[in-house]
């Protein structure tokens, strides 16, 4: 199949779909005046107008999903640009629609690809102009549609770091997952008000409320799916606001492959502006895994400088994502973390087990498999660590059943028992020790000893506390045998810390926040 019989099936089943005449119509619109282009990982849809291209960017996640779909693709990119498209041959009888003309940027002298423009560096704020040469539309689209389609105005802005109201940028240079809501994220009850506050800043970018968004918890806990759902949810509710999405290890590529270019220290100043200017130029900057900018120390360093300023500008918004709290970051300044607190910091809880089997029924139906609920509950109660796996262990068992047509609760516990390894998530006194130590940046060692600093003998007091709620059948000689300890220091400490929580609001939540995380591993 080539671009244009996949171009116009493309067209064929998106219209199909549509319940409205007036939008089947402009998408049949969409046969003759977007073109398209598959490149090795990336789709590209080229409007012959910005006047198309603000119409079909509504249209494009559709597009993409259903060119993906016939190409049986999933690790496609796409991006929405305004460009002169190759001449390509038509089918198309009637009287061909005159397009507008295309809108020039005089700073760029070869206008082409749009948010990662190539050309000079910008000196002054660019003018276009945008004139009209007939009417878009075609003798069979009826005439209230074409009075929806009259072209808005275009609006310059000043030069100060803003871009242009209408200036065209990627959609997906970033990798986005268009298939990652809102909708089909599954919220555990314990992170209902993480999901609301992503609600809303996805509902209202740049306030001041949220900004900067930070989410933490361990991997594989739905964070870059969230991150997904903010974009997606702002690309469609808030298509005049400019976003990009971005990896810590993405960034700091895109930061060796632009200093490998410099020949000189002119180019160098250049090269540096043009760098920046790719993200500082985003109403909405996205970066997910910052905990890797360790790898990097001068691309971290060009980080620091990139969202030190853009936090600063009004109506911005910064939303970042790692597996620790600002805190634990490594080779952050402290000024720099506390900037990130200052904002809206949500921890990710681990999914309780009801929580992981809805996730489990969730997957079986994108991936298209049924499973008994024996398997599911064996999944929920076996697979804690985090959704990858469990993602991973219905894949596993959608490949067997491919091949044998049937898939018994036996087979299921056989085929996942390399994925499985029950005695590494049973619930011990040593993985208590072990998550409370992390949690208050003490040695297990030093909890184990004699050892009296204030943050060693509070650690060990929530330890035993821990392991008194969560381990019912662990006793107070038992626990103080885990500690070096006689029984009655262990109900003096657990009685102690009890006290300390309700005097302590901020201990009380660690301690909750702790609890949660054990009984959800």
């Amino acid at each position: 199949m080539d671009f244009i019989q996949l171009w116009n099936e493309a067209i064929k089943q998106v219209a199909a779909r549509a319940q409205d005449p007036s939008e089947q119509a402009i998408i049949q619109l969409f046969s003759t005046q977007v073109s398209l282009q598959v490149e090795q990982h990336s789709i590209r849809f080229l409007c012959n107008s910005l006047y198309i291209y603000n119409i079909f960017i509504h249209h494009a996640a559709a597009f993409f999903d259903e060119i993906s779909h016939l190409l049986n693709k999933s690790d496609l990119g796409f991006s929405v640009e305004v460009g002169n498209a190759a001449p390509r041959p038509t089918t198309v009888t009637q009287p061909q629609p005159q397009p507008f003309a295309q809108p020039s940027l005089n700073a760029t002298p070869s206008a082409n690809s749009f948010g990662f423009a190539k050309g000079p560096q910008r000196t002054q704020a660019p003018s276009m102009t945008y004139s009209q040469h007939g009417q878009i539309g075609s003798p069979n689209l009826p005439p209230q549609v074409l009075e929806q389609m009259s072209p808005p105005p275009v609006q310059l802005m000043p030069d100060n770091g803003a871009s242009l109201q209408h200036r065209p940028r990627f959609l997906r240079n970033d990798a986005i997952n268009p298939n990652k809501t809102f909708e089909n994220y599954v919220t555990d009850p314990d992170n209902r008000l993480l999901v609301a506050t992503a609600m809303a800043v996805a509902a209202n970018p740049g306030t001041s409320n949220y900004n900067p968004f930070y989410i933490y918890g361990g991997s594989g806990l739905g964070k870059t799916h969230l991150l997904f759902a903010i974009a997606n949810r702002i690309r469609k509710e808030r298509p005049d606001c400019s976003l990009i999405y971005i990896r810590a290890e993405e960034f700091i590529r895109h930061y060796v492959e632009s200093t490998a270019k410099l020949s000189s220290k002119k180019n160098f100043d250049d090269q540096s502006v043009h760098f920046q200017d790719m993200y500082t130029e985003n109403d909405v900057f996205i970066v997910d895994d910052i905990q890797n900018f360790i790898k990097g120390p001068k691309s971290r360093d060009a980080f620091f400088e990139i969202i030190a300023d853009f936090i600063d500008r009004p109506n911005r918004q910064l939303i970042l994502a790692s597996d620790v709290a600002p805190g634990n970051l490594k080779g952050f300044s402290a000024r720099l973390t506390s900037r990130f607190g200052s904002g809206v910091c949500c921890e990710v809880i681990p999914p309780s087990v009801e929580t992981r089997a809805a996730i489990i029924m969730n997957k079986c139906k994108e991936i298209g498999i049924s499973l008994n609920d024996d398997i599911v509950n064996y999944i929920a109660s076996h697979i804690r660590s985090n959704v990858r796996e469990i993602e991973g262990a219905i894949k596993t068992l959608f490949t067997q059943f491919s091949i044998t047509h049937e898939l018994t609760f036996e087979d299921s516990v056989r085929i996942l028992s390399n994925l499985v390894n029950a005695s590494n998530q049973v619930l011990s006194m040593d993985s208590i020790k072990e998550r409370v130590a992390k949690e208050f940046e003490v040695q297990v060692a030093a909890m184990e000893s004699a050892e009296r600093k204030k943050t060693v003998s509070m650690a060990r007091s929530m330890a035993m506390a821990l392991i008194r709620e969560l381990i019912p059948s662990a006793s107070l000689t038992d626990i103080g045998r885990a500690f070096n300890k006689d029984h009655s220091s262990v109900y003096e400490a657990v009685s102690r810390v009890k006290g300390k929580m309700e005097a302590d609001p901020e201990l009380a939540s660690k301690y909750h926040r702790l609890k949660l995380s054990l009984k959800n591993d």
